[in-house]
């Protein structure tokens, strides 16, 4: 078997590895990158997988990288399932590929990213029909099984229908997804609200009552106890209230959890997440980690937790790559908060920070509801420290930039939170917080890859 040897090794090849990738071929152009991937696929946007289905986006726009990237940057790639990372040696500086193919690192970045959390739901095991939807080879999966059950429902005169079990972000983008090719979808979530990470209660009803025309029914406080069928497809599945469901299909979508395995098994330490120090090295001796693998210490409450957005995996992948790469004044991690921006169907959804905050706080909350729109505004201490713009987003960007920067609401016009705020409504300094970080290596002044325009 082939033997590997490069100075940086990067596992994982979505937002934080391929940030890290591109900083780190920058930072040290005389260093050798290797990149192992169990999909066969150059980095994609994931959260654009849904969009596929839908025709909004063809498989050549849903890449996040060029063609040609890995090659302009020299980077050294190793993608499917033969190459699967299995084992870290930490001793050796080694770690072994599923086809066993063994690669000797300086330095590894972990960028593994999330695995879908698979429920204990009987009846399940074996069914072909069901299905996740985190990969890109997920949703290809559904998007063939939703049209052949489709096609089969019609044929026996009859209408198609899918079960969705978790009303979450991912749960939600999979329902609209299938909607297109499905008659009806049915979202069934234990939560007593549908998107309980990112809306409050009344923001959950608006959307769910909004998703309804599109033949997407949401079903909050009740999910599946069993899968039941013939053979290897589900055919029904059983509620929680003892009733049965019938189904053509089903999603498990229930969440998340850190593809944390490789790196626990080779003696990191992990809270619900890997936990890792202000150059994001892990507890393992150079053995970094970077995006929805890693426990993030929320900024405005503290806790800990993973944060699983794209663009915390591209900030932590930049911020990792500057340390393994020993760039003079690295910045440390000191922590991000939640930012979600999604949409469904012409629904709109921008939320930030803290939008469900404690009963028993010290915080002013205000809420703007006007038709199909809801606005909700969380303030403590005098600050922004959370907000909700359904079907109004105009300035959410300076919304974020106000909290990550805790500029005062009393610095501020009287009715800047009644209208769309206007840069000129923010004290000097801050009218340019909504240009955020800069995100490309060309924005930072740094070198271009060979060719690169």
């Amino acid at each position: 078997m082939a033997h590997h040897t490069c100075d940086y090794l990067i596992i994982g090849n979505s937002a934080a590895g391929v940030t890290a990738a591109e900083f780190l071929s920058a930072a040290a152009p005389d260093k050798s990158i290797i990149m192992v991937s169990h999909e066969p696929y150059r980095c994609y946007g994931r959260p654009l997988i849904s969009y596929l289905l839908e025709g909004k986006t063809d498989r050549e726009h849903l890449d996040y990288k060029s063609a040609d990237f890995y090659e302009k940057r020299g980077i050294e790639t190793l993608f499917g399932a033969e190459f699967e990372a299995v084992a870290l040696d930490v001793s050796a500086h080694e770690v072994k590929l599923a086809g066993g193919e063994e690669i000797s690192y300086g330095k590894c970045l972990l960028a593994t990213g999330s695995v879908p959390f698979i429920p204990p739901i009987a009846g399940m095991e074996g069914r072909t029909n069901v299905h996740t939807f985190i990969t890109l080879d997920d949703a290809l999966a559904a998007w063939d099984d939703v049209l052949a059950a489709t096609e089969r429902a019609h044929a026996e005169g009859r209408e198609s229908r899918v079960v969705v079990i978790g009303g979450g972000l991912i749960g939600m983008k999979a329902a609209e997804a299938l909607s297109h090719h499905a008659d009806r979808i049915d979202v069934f979530d234990r939560s007593p609200r549908i998107l309980p990470a990112v809306l409050d209660a009344d923001g959950a009803a608006v959307v769910s009552r909004l998703m309804e025309p599109h033949g997407i029914f949401c079903h909050p406080s009740m999910s599946v106890d069993e899968m039941l069928g013939e053979g290897e497809r589900v055919t029904h599945v059983r509620l929680t209230d003892g009733s049965d469901e019938a189904c053509d299909m089903v999603i498990v979508a229930v969440g998340v959890r850190p593809a944390s395995k490789l790196a626990v098994e080779a003696g990191a330490e992990q809270g619900r997440g890997l936990i890792c120090g202000p150059d994001l090295q892990t507890s393992l001796p150079d053995v970094y980690a970077a995006g929805d693998v890693t426990q993030v210490t929320d900024a405005l409450d503290g806790s800990e937790r993973p944060l699983a957005l794209w663009p915390n995996a591209v900030r932590q992948g930049r911020i990792a790559a500057m340390h393994m790469a020993g760039v003079p004044g690295a910045l440390p991690d000191e922590g991000s908060f939640a930012v979600n921006a999604v949409d469904f169907f012409d629904i709109t959804l921008l939320t930030s920070g803290i939008i469900n905050p404690p009963v028993d706080g010290d915080f002013d909350v205000r809420v703007e509801v006007e038709g199909d729109e809801y606005v909700k505004f969380v303030m403590r201490d005098g600050k922004l420290v959370g907000y909700v713009l359904l079907n109004r987003p105009d300035n959410a960007g300076m919304y974020t930039a106000m909290i990550e920067h805790g500029v005062p609401v009393a610095s501020l016009a009287a009715d800047t939170f009644d209208r769309v705020p206007l840069n000129i409504d923010f004290p000097q300094g801050a009218a340019r917080m909504h240009r955020g970080y800069p995100s490309t290596l060309n924005e930072l002044g740094w070198p271009k890859a060979e060719g690169e325009e």
